[in-house]
């Protein structure tokens, strides 16, 4: 039996194929993929600035209808709407022995290492698979695994009732941070990005301020706005510079999340007598150990509005439209492959 996918061939090389659906061992299940969300981390392998396995069928954020399963699984049926964590663990190394899963040495991911969604069906074990209440939107489903990246972003923060945050780049993480920090009791939020339509859907989402970075001093709009500075500031751009002035922008004795995926051979300056000096917190935030279950009780409890991110669906043919898409307009929010 055969399948369309997306294949990357090798770095700036893909196409669409035909491809043997996947067999089954005991504890994996088949899904039918529903919707897959393009995310950086893709773009960062086609253009071969991130780690991947070659040839490979790319896709992490999915979600889908289990099709078919290996004899062993017991906790899903044939029917059941999915979405799943693509990060598997050895489960061996030191990390994962102290609980860091997403630490693992020897990480497993779906979409890149392994084979991912953008196909029409995608197997997955079924420790590393959700069940999905029958009324969730599987289109939305799709962004739980991003989602389930910024719960991890915004437990490393620690934001506390009453306090102030900075989200800086309101694209498809940010907006989901600008929501978990709502949530988590943030009293004012402050978001930036230089395009109109994502600063208009961050305040709608629920920051307080949207500044144009491009267009106005951000310390001194900040300043007068909260007052002062905010104890928290979560970088969701990926770029050094951004990355750099975050930690300016910051509150002494503040935190800094760096969760934008940044180019593996930027460098930055710091000057670490300020970062001494003010108590400056810096954490990276990498993938979602832990957060799956939390992700998907949010969007099933409707806390969490993800369907608005979702501003461009494209079918497998129309893949190359979807890069494009993605890496060109600057209008679009969430691109979305619809096999």
């Amino acid at each position: 039996m055969k399948m369309k996918a997306i294949l990357f061939k090798k770095k700036g090389e893909y196409s669409l194929e035909e491809v043997p659906v996947p067999g089954l061992e005991s504890k994996e299940v088949l899904i039918k993929v529903n919707s897959c969300g393009i995310c950086g981390t893709d773009v960062h392998i086609y253009e071969g600035n991130f780690p991947a396995n070659f040839p490979l069928i790319p896709g992490h954020e999915f979600s889908g209808i289990i099709e078919d399963k290996g004899k062993d699984v017991k906790n899903l049926k044939i029917g059941d709407h999915v979405t799943v964590n693509p990060n598997l663990p050895c489960g061996k190394c030191d990390q994962c022995r102290v609980g860091n899963e997403n630490l693992c040495i020897d990480l497993l991911n779906l979409g890149v290492r392994l084979n991912g969604g953008f196909a029409e069906y995608v197997k997955a074990k079924n420790s590393l698979v959700y069940k999905l209440p029958d009324e969730v939107d599987l289109e939305s489903a799709s962004l739980t695994e991003p989602l389930s990246c910024c719960i991890h972003g915004i437990d490393l923060a620690q934001i506390k009732p009453g306090e102030c945050v900075l989200v800086t780049g309101c694209g498809p993480i940010g907006l989901l941070m600008i929501q978990l920090a709502k949530i988590c009791g943030a009293a004012k939020i402050v978001a930036t990005d230089p395009i109109e339509k994502r600063r208009k859907l961050a305040l709608s989402l629920g920051a307080d301020l949207s500044l144009n970075p491009n267009d106005v001093n951000i310390q001194e709009a900040i300043g007068n706005f909260l007052p002062g500075k905010p104890e928290v500031v979560v970088e969701c751009v990926g770029k050094s510079s951004t990355q750099e002035e975050s930690i300016r922008l910051v509150k002494p004795g503040g935190r800094v999340i760096w969760f934008g995926v940044a180019n593996p051979d930027d460098e930055i300056k710091i000057n670490p007598y300020y970062v001494y000096k003010n108590e400056i917190t810096i954490k990276g935030s990498f993938v979602n150990p832990y957060t799956t279950k939390r992700a998907v009780r949010l969007l099933s409890e409707k806390r969490i509005r993800l369907k608005e991110l979702i501003s461009h669906r494209f079918s497998l043919e129309d893949f190359d439209k979807a890069m494009m898409t993605h890496m060109k307009d600057p209008d679009r929010i969430k691109v979305v492959v619809k096999p």
